[in-house]
């Protein structure tokens, strides 16, 4: 059953527009545009178009997702392009209005591309945590992913972020403002990461052993969680054995691998990292 946008949601999704976009545009004002710096996606074109014309960076933004926004209107959705229309408008405020008294940066370069790095990061995680977009490369991308499912969307938006950082460098004719530009995109590509999928992170620990039930016991009173038991074969010797599936927190690690272990000193534990664990004692999913 398709989850109803509530007035409430809308309010928070309000709230995490005006921060995000808030941020992106302290990143903008503050740190990029007062140190040169060239940056990469729709924003670079908008900061090539400002150096050019001196209009307004948010303003340029707007106009140039609008086509962008009709294009990309029937590929991806109502629902996410009205989001997203809501968002690209606090972003085009945040640039041009609300983040414009804050005070520039102008010393140390490094520490300025590191700062707008994590500003911009921070801001654009915040935005697409609530299902949303600030538009411009992203409309492109995913566009064109939903019409070939087979393209990497990762791939395409560096392929556009840093073709753009390239032509913009050459406009600014300053290589420094390429690199710095290219320091921070790779930052702000971290700290998003971090936002939207690091808080999620855990640990799925897969037992194969002939104790599946004590095994998943003893796992599930030394920290609570729950298993599953499948019956499998061994490839080599065709011997049957239960494997056994849980998801825990890294925290939980430590007690899981070593109560699995009591339960079965023969069994073998493997462990790998997931990006998302949803459902009880973990991320509601109604809130991904």
């Amino acid at each position: 059953m398709k989850k109803k946008y509530t007035f409430k949601t809308l309010l928070v999704d309000i709230v995490f527009d005006f921060v995000g976009c808030g941020l992106y545009g302290f990143a903008l004002n503050s740190f990029i545009v007062p140190n040169g710096f060239a940056t990469g996606g729709i924003s670079g074109i908008a900061l090539v178009v400002n150096y050019l014309t001196k209009l307004p960076i948010g303003t340029i933004n707007f106009l140039i997702n609008i086509p962008l926004v009709i294009i990309a209107f029937k590929i991806l959705g109502r629902t996410f392009m009205l989001k997203s229309v809501k968002t690209l408008i606090f972003l085009t405020l945040a640039i041009d209005y609300y983040t414009q008294p804050l005070p520039d940066y102008v010393g140390d370069p490094v520490l300025a591309a590191l700062c707008a790095g994590v500003l911009v990061g921070a801001g654009l995680g915040t935005v697409f945590v609530r299902g949303s977009s600030t538009g411009g490369a992203d409309f492109v991308t995913m566009s064109v992913q939903k019409l070939r499912p087979h393209f990497s969307i990762g791939t395409l938006t560096i392929a556009f972020d840093y073709s753009v950082l390239a032509l913009s460098g050459v406009v600014f004719g300053n290589i420094n403002a390429t690199l710095y530009g290219a320091v921070a995109m790779y930052l702000a590509g971290v700290i998003m990461d971090k936002i939207m999928y690091g808080r999620a992170k855990g640990k799925l620990m897969l037992v194969v052993t002939t104790k599946g039930e004590e095994v998943a016991n003893s796992i599930f009173e030394a920290c609570e969680r729950g298993c599953s038991v499948a019956d499998i074969r061994g490839g080599f010797k065709g011997e049957q054995r239960q494997l056994v599936i849980s998801a825990v927190s890294k925290n939980q690690l430590y007690k899981a691998r070593r109560a699995a272990h009591d339960a079965d000193e023969a069994s073998f534990t493997m462990v790998t990292t997931t990006e998302d664990v949803f459902g009880e004692g973990f991320t509601d999913p109604r809130d991904a």
